[in-house]
C-alpha cells in the first residue's frame, strides 16, 4: 500500500494506523509506503518516526514538490510485492473497502474504485464532471470517475505500463495504457467522505460549495492530456515506446 502525501501531518498517525490494520487483516507480508512529495511541514518526520519502530512502514521522499503523478511513479517503483494498492492520504476513502477489491483480485489486473457519493464541494464536483466528460470525448469512451484514488494493481503490469504523467492525468494514463496492452480492468463503487484534515494543494479556496483551483495545474493537465492523446494515437508507436524499442 502506498500513499502520495503533501503537507499531511495532521493525517499521518490516523492513516498509518488504519493502513497497517487493514494490511494486516489481508496479507501476511505487507508494506505501507508514504511518498512525501516535498512537504514543508512535519509529514516526513512523523513517517520516519513510525518507520523506526515498524520497518514495514517506509518513507520515500522527494526533495521538492514534483507533482501527484511523479509521487505515483515513485510509489510504484518502490513497491516490492505482487499487488500494489494506492489511495489518498487525507482520510476520504474507507480503507476497509480494500477488502472488496482484494477478494476480487484474481478476476482482473487493475481493480479501480469509483466514488459512489463524492463528498467534495459543489464546484469540485463540477470540475470532476467536466474532466471526465472531456477525457471520455478525447479517448472515445473511458472509465467512470477515472481520477478516483482507490486502485489495486497487479505489480507485473508495470513491466509494460510505464506512465509518464506528473499530474493527476496519471490515473487515466495507467488505465488507457493497460487497456491497450490487453490487461483486465474492473471498477467497483466505494464510499467517499469529506477530507479529514488539511488542505488540497492545488486549491486556492475551499469553503462550503466553493473550491477555486489554481490555473497552473489546469494548464498542466490539458498539456499532459494532449500529450497522452498523441501517444495513444498510434497503437504501434505506443507499444514500441513502452517496450523500450524506440
Amino acid at each position: 500500500m502506498f500513499f502520495p502525501a503533501y503537507c499531511e501531518e495532521e493525517n499521518v498517525e490516523y492513516m498509518l494506523d488504519r493502513a497497517s490494520s487493514v494490511a494486516d487483516s489481508l496479507a501476511g507480508a505487507w508494506e505501507v509506503i508514504v511518498v512525501d512529495d516535498g512537504s514543508t511541514d512535519g509529514t516526513a518526520d512523523l513517517v520516519e518516526s513510525r518507520s523506526a519502530s515498524d520497518p514495514r512502514i517506509r518513507l520515500v521522499r522527494h526533495p521538492r514538490n514534483l507533482g501527484f503523478g511523479a509521487a505515483l511513479q515513485s510509489g510504484i517503483a518502490a513497491s516490492r510485492y505482487d499487488w500494489v494498492f494506492y489511495s489518498d492520504f487525507d482520510g476520504q476513502f474507507d480503507l476497509d473497502e480494500l477488502t472488496l477489491l482484494w477478494r476480487a483480485r484474481h478476476t482482473a489486473d487493475i481493480l479501480a474504485g469509483y466514488r459512489r457519493r463524492r463528498q467534495d464541494p459543489l464546484m469540485r464536483l463540477g470540475y470532476s464532471l467536466a474532466y471526465n466528460t472531456l477525457v471520455s470525448a478525447m479517448f472515445f469512451g473511458g472509465y467512470r470517475d477515472v481520477d478516483s484514488s482507490f486502485k489495486l494493481y497487479r505489480r507485473s503490469i508495470f513491466n509494460r505500463v510505464r506512465p509518464r504523467s506528473t499530474c493527476g492525468v496519471i490515473d487515466l494514463e495507467i488505465l488507457l495504457l493497460a487497456r491497450a496492452w490487453g490487461y483486465r480492468i474492473r471498477q467497483f463503487p466505494v464510499s467517499h467522505r469529506p477530507r479529514r484534515a488539511g488542505t488540497v494543494s492545488f486549491e486556492t479556496v475551499r469553503r462550503g460549495v466553493v473550491a477555486w483551483v489554481q490555473l497552473g495545474p489546469i494548464a498542466e493537465m490539458f498539456g499532459q492530456l494532449l500529450s497522452l492523446r498523441r501517444r495513444l494515437s498510434s497503437r504501434r508507436t505506443m507499444l514500441e515506446r513502452d517496450a523500450g524499442l524506440s
